[in-house]
């Protein structure tokens, strides 16, 4: 688990995290201008969900290794081709497909997948230190990302910055063998079996209520610091209040694993989306710090929680039969229903001239998500594994 947690902290912290500090001084050095270059991220996040079901399915069939490897190999390949990139296109295909092969290859859809098969006793908590190592991803990869930039060249920091995330994910790609669906054929993964899976109402509903809560995640990550402002914050207030919210989010994954011996991980989930949407309201209040302060609180605490949970769930519903397969293809549908949340409060923005109605809806969201858990039928994970085998003839 310490292996994946630092292959998590190599891959979502060069590819995500040190991107926002990379994105100006590439612009201030090249004249691309930022709209292009921002393009290029949401390529990869596109390209990423798109080609997570072939991952998963390779991870089904052939096990860790090969997709950790693969992945690392090919999208250093491109990022390193995006940092000596002398025209936009070739940035934008090197660190779209890049940045893209390693979300789809080093993210959490392949990692809690391996975690899943590799625990059984501890899931929990090895759900638990996964995401807990994770979270350094932001709190290291944003100053070392800014300090490179500082000393280095952009493109000599994009290098440094894929020597780094190398050295992050090989440990675990070359000592991580296991992984692989037990009994595995070249029909695990196949189409008839996961149209098998898509039968089940619940798998339906969990998809659509990690969908919508991943509208809102979208939104309020986008718009949060704005939103602070648009209420009289000033700028340094609202940025140290958001990256206290970052470390926040440890704590409260380590609060996890009680909360879920209380109230099992559906409860814990359900808990953890109620917060989001009570915490979020403050963003809609203007005149005193005090309620961004109470957001950062609330909020902090449950976000950090609810990823873990989300792989717990998926874990309970899909079993381990093909979890690899079929959380590539949540993976795919999430990312692209998500994308939409952070526009669609961008459009209330302009609509309203205000945050306040923004971020309402936003809690909305939270409180859809809770509606879809608390009404999903209750399915084995054993009974999905029975309906997907009969598919296949196995």
């Amino acid at each position: 688990m310490i292996l994946l947690g630092l292959l998590t902290i190599g891959s979502y912290g060069f590819v995500v995290y040190s991107f926002s500090v990379l994105i100006g001084p590439i612009h201030d050095s090249t004249g691309w201008s930022v709209g292009a270059l921002s393009g290029s991220f949401t390529l990869s996040l596109l390209i990423g969900g798109l080609i997570s079901p072939a991952t998963g399915w390779m991870l089904d069939r052939f096990g860790g290794r090969p997709v950790i490897l693969g992945s690392l190999a090919i999208g250093s390949a491109f990022l390193l081709l995006a940092s000596v990139a002398k025209t936009l296109p070739v940035f934008v295909l090197g660190w779209g497909v890049g940045g893209g092969v390693v979300s789809a290859g080093l993210f959490y859809n392949v990692t809690m997948a391996l975690t899943t098969r590799l625990f059984r006793a501890e899931r929990v908590r090895a759900f638990a230190i996964l995401t807990f190592i994770g979270g350094l991803a932001s709190v290291l990869y944003f100053p070392l990302a800014g300090l490179f930039v500082d000393l280095l060249s952009w493109r000599m920091a994009v290098r440094v910055l894929v020597v780094l995330m190398v050295l992050h994910v090989l440990p675990a790609g070359l000592a991580i063998s296991g992984g692989r669906a037990a009994n595995a054929g070249p029909k695990v993964g196949t189409l008839s079996g996961i149209v098998a899976v898509f039968r089940s109402r619940e798998v339906v509903q969990m998809i659509a209520m990690l969908s919508v809560a991943g509208m809102a995640f979208g939104a309020i990550q986008v718009h949060h610091v704005p939103a602070m402002r648009a209420a009289g914050v000033s700028l340094g207030a609202a940025t140290t209040i958001a990256s206290v919210r970052g470390f926040l989010s440890l704590p409260g994954r380590a609060l996890m694993e009680p909360v879920v011996r209380r109230l099992g991980v559906p409860g814990a989930i359900g808990l953890a989306y109620g917060l989001m949407a009570i915490g979020i309201v403050p963003l809609a209040v203007h005149g005193s710090i005090a309620w961004p302060l109470l957001f950062m609180l609330v909020t902090g605490l449950a976000f950090g929680a609810i990823s873990p949970l989300q792989g717990l769930y998926a874990a309970e519903v899909f079993g381990e039969r093909r979890i690899g397969t079929m959380m590539g293809v949540q993976s795919l549908v999430v990312s692209l229903v998500s994308a939409t949340g952070p526009a669609l409060v961008g459009v209330s923005v302009d609509a309203t001239d205000s945050y306040s109605v923004a971020m309402i809806l936003t809690s909305c969201l939270f409180v859809g998500a809770i509606v879809l858990l608390v009404t999903r039928p209750r399915v084995a994970a054993a009974d999905l594994v029975v309906v997907s085998t009969s598919a296949l003839g196995e």
